[in-house]
């Protein structure tokens, strides 16, 4: 099992050791990220790789894994949303080393005193949320909102051919057509 994951790290020699770190960081030690799940129980798992490479600002792997407790917006109960989070990016200090990277590459701000991991961690957990947590086909949520959306759709469909005052000239034409 992994042990806890530690708080502050020096990249530059994680980098130059070409060092791997792996732990865990429970979930209620993450205030923002705590601030909009349903409930904050478990932990998440972490494993970053610190790579140095000659001329170019040293790079940064990993994944971040958990299982996040949401609120389904469409039936407002809890369910379990299971994250995994790929991260590869470069470590820059320097607002000239943030310039150099390529549009195509992330980048991660190492402060003065270093890299704090709960951070990157929370970070990472917080982008990977959807914009709008659902249950996942074939779960009863969605079975009951999708009958009720076709039940809504067909209603709707014949109040608008009741009411469409353009219906009238769709049969007109209809039957100009017949005529030729």
């Amino acid at each position: 099992m992994f042990d806890r994951l530690p708080d502050w790290v020096d990249p530059a020699r994680l980098a130059s050791q070409a060092r791997e770190i792996k732990g865990v960081l429970p979930l209620a030690e993450m205030p923002r990220l705590s601030a909009v799940l349903a409930d904050s129980e478990g932990q998440a798992t972490a494993r970053f790789v610190f790579v140095r490479a000659a001329g170019l600002p040293d790079r940064l792997t990993g994944c971040v894994e958990a299982v996040l407790r949401v609120q389904c917006q469409r039936c407002l109960e809890a369910m379990d949303l299971p994250v995994s989070h790929a991260l590869d990016a470069r470590l820059v200090s320097e607002g000239t080393e943030a310039a150099a990277i390529p549009d195509h590459e992330d980048a991660v701000w190492v402060e003065a005193r270093g890299l704090s991991l709960h951070t990157l961690v929370e970070d990472e957990l917080l982008l990977s949320l959807p914009v709008v947590a659902l249950h996942g086909e074939g779960s009863t949520c969605a079975e009951a909102a999708l009958r009720e959306f076709a039940q809504a759709d067909v209603a709707r469909a014949q109040r608008e051919d009741d009411s469409n005052p353009f219906a009238v000239l769709q049969t007109l034409k209809e039957e100009g057509d017949k005529d030729r």
